[in-house]
């Protein structure tokens, strides 16, 4: 369980004494008050209003004379509607990087989710197709999600959910046989792609090859050894195209589970929905009605037979849930997919499974382009140039950060391999770029703004963890917590300390709203405030951190040494490297 580090929990859990809300939700409330006069920390008692039905005013008056006061506070005041607490800044600074120096990279951690299991399912791209720049964000988002819930002591397990099975591949192997392929092994994804489109454009003008199609796909089903062996091949090629694409974004799985692994559990699947009623006819389909739900009916086979997305989600999601017993199961999914995972959820419930509440659709919008022209953002076009490929956008991303590097290069440290770096930042810039989005939100693809060194961006934080690590290395001293932390008195020291402080909590809010953009959007703002320091020791050499005063330097490297770490802990959680020479 989660334990009162900040001083946010440390004053809400005084007020829970006193207030008819959980200590958490009082934790949310508090803000920072609009001038240090006015206190470091501030409770809005008119939102108490509504539970204690008086004044706000009055609430405040009456709550500064009960609320007791944690360590690190030294006056409780009110002013107005609120409450203000003013802390005692040494005393809090050397709380929070005396924490941080000791926990290193697992401050920010927690172990709330110790003993639970959080299941991941993103990327699930098709067989015999290449992974596109549609793809980026399940994958991104997922692996964020698996090293945030990680973080937080959850077992993780990712899963990647191949689609590789359906009528599609039966054309495949029609193909394959109709033009008489010397060399199916042989073949790559863009070979596979190209015969489908083949295929499918004369079967538009031949209706007899829809049947051959669907012939090919039944032997398939029958497991006859040509059709399998053909089967195999395109899942062999297509897995070791998507491992060097994913290995490109430093994004990885636990298992590999294709729609195929619960073929042999439909059949039994269907019987049991129509046995029991919960499924029924409908013009030769079966359905699910969900009308008790407000939703459509959920369709687990057509009239033809053939078997839906619903047909193979509804036995994956009971064989995970026999497998992990899950805290959660989350599925990454487009938004588009939103009505359906209401229609999954309901039809497993309806089955009886009431651990179908603990699947979370995360969806997320679409990746769209600024029309040069128009200045409107739209989805990518093939036809106008822009790059759809995964592969593509990252190999132009990482040439692009190495033109830029070039263009900036009186910036960069001597030492720094160049070649490394623009692989580091480029890669870096298109995955920050897709996480500093919420989720839900379409996110415009922009290489100029995404490859900013000064903008809301990846490489404008990859650079302050950069300047941070050299700062360090200029001062040639171990960073030690036995300083005097009373000497860190700038107020730019302050909000430096304040916004450390507010890590843990940015990553368990990450986890509870299923939400990167948390942590892309905090290290913006500690990059600001950070920025705003370094400044401030441009201009005036006795602010500088590295000063000549050597126990105000301690001190000031200790405040360095604290924010490196936590910058590049939460990339880490983006899954953003951190390089230390820019």
């Amino acid at each position: 369980m989660h334990q009162p580090e900040s001083m946010e929990d440390r004053i809400a859990a005084r007020l829970a004494e006193h207030v008819p809300r959980s200590a958490a939700d009082l934790a949310e409330l508090l803000q920072t008050p609009p001038s240090a006069e006015m206190g470091d920390y501030g409770l809005p008692c008119y939102t108490l209003s509504k539970y204690l039905h008086r004044d706000p005013n009055e609430i405040a008056d009456d709550l500064e004379g009960k609320v007791g006061l944690p360590a690190g506070i030294r006056e409780a005041r009110a002013f107005g509607p609120y409450l203000n607490f003013f802390a005692d800044r040494p005393m809090v600074t050397e709380r929070v990087l005396g924490r941080i120096h000791r926990l290193g990279a697992a401050y920010g951690s927690d172990n709330q989710g110790a003993g639970k299991r959080i299941v991941i399912e993103y990327g699930s791209p098709n067989i015999a197709k290449h992974l596109g720049i549609h793809h980026l964000p399940s994958a991104v988002i997922g692996r964020s999600l698996y090293r945030i819930f990680q973080a937080l002591g959850y077992k993780c397990v990712a899963l990647n959910f191949l689609g590789d099975w359906g009528t599609s591949f039966g054309r495949l192997i029609a193909a394959v046989e109709r033009y008489d392929v010397e060399d199916p092994d042989g073949l790559t994804v863009s070979d596979l792609q190209d015969l489908y489109v083949r295929y499918s454009r004369e079967a538009a003008e031949n209706p007899e090859l829809q049947g051959t199609a669907r012939q090919a796909f039944l032997r398939l089903e029958r497991g006859e050894e040509r059709a399998t062996a053909l089967w195999n091949g395109f899942k062999e090629v297509s897995l070791r195209e998507f491992d060097r694409v994913y290995g490109m974004l430093g994004v990885g799985f636990d298992r590999i589970t294709p729609e195929s692994l619960y073929r042999d559990r439909i059949a039994a699947m269907l019987e049991q929905l129509r046995s029991r009623g919960t499924a029924v006819e409908s013009a030769g389909a079966l359905i699910i009605l969900l009308e008790e739900e407000g939703l459509p009916p959920c369709m687990v086979q057509k009239s033809d037979g053939a078997s839906l997305y619903a047909t193979r989600d509804i036995p994956a999601a009971e064989h995970r849930w026999d497998e992990y017993r899950f805290e959660k199961s989350l599925y990454v999914v487009g938004n588009e997919q939103s009505l359906y995972f209401r229609q999954l959820r309901a039809a497993l419930r309806k089955m009886g499974h009431g651990w179908a509440d603990r699947m979370v659709h995360v969806n997320f919008g679409l990746i769209k382009f600024r029309d040069p022209e128009t200045g409107q953002a739209r989805v990518g076009s093939t036809r106008r140039g822009e790059l759809l490929l995964l592969e593509d956008v990252l190999n132009e991303a990482v040439r692009r950060a190495r033109a830029k590097i070039e263009e900036n290069r009186d910036r960069f440290e001597v030492g720094a391999d160049l070649d490394e770096l623009a692989a580091r930042v480029g890669i870096g810039a298109v995955v920050f770029s897709e996480l500093s989005t919420r989720r839900t939100r379409d996110a415009v693809f922009d290489w100029d703004r995404m490859l900013d060194f000064e903008g809301d961006t990846g490489p404008y934080v990859q650079y302050a963890h950069a300047r941070l690590c050299s700062i360090l290395r200029k001062a040639g001293q171990d960073v030690g917590a036995d300083v005097d932390c009373s000497l860190l008195a700038m107020p730019e020291e302050w909000a430096l300390v304040r916004h450390l402080e507010r890590f843990p909590a940015a990553v368990r809010r990450a986890a509870e709203e299923y939400e990167p953009s948390v942590i892309a959007s905090y290290l913006l703002e500690l990059c600001a405030d950070f920025s705003t320091y370094y400044s401030a020791g441009m201009r005036e050499p006795d602010r500088r951190v590295l000063c000549s005063e050597d126990r105000i330097r301690a001190a000031r490297l200790l405040l360095v040494d604290a924010a490196r770490n936590v910058i590049r802990s939460g990339l880490d959680l983006l899954g953003v490297t951190a390089p230390e020479r820019m």
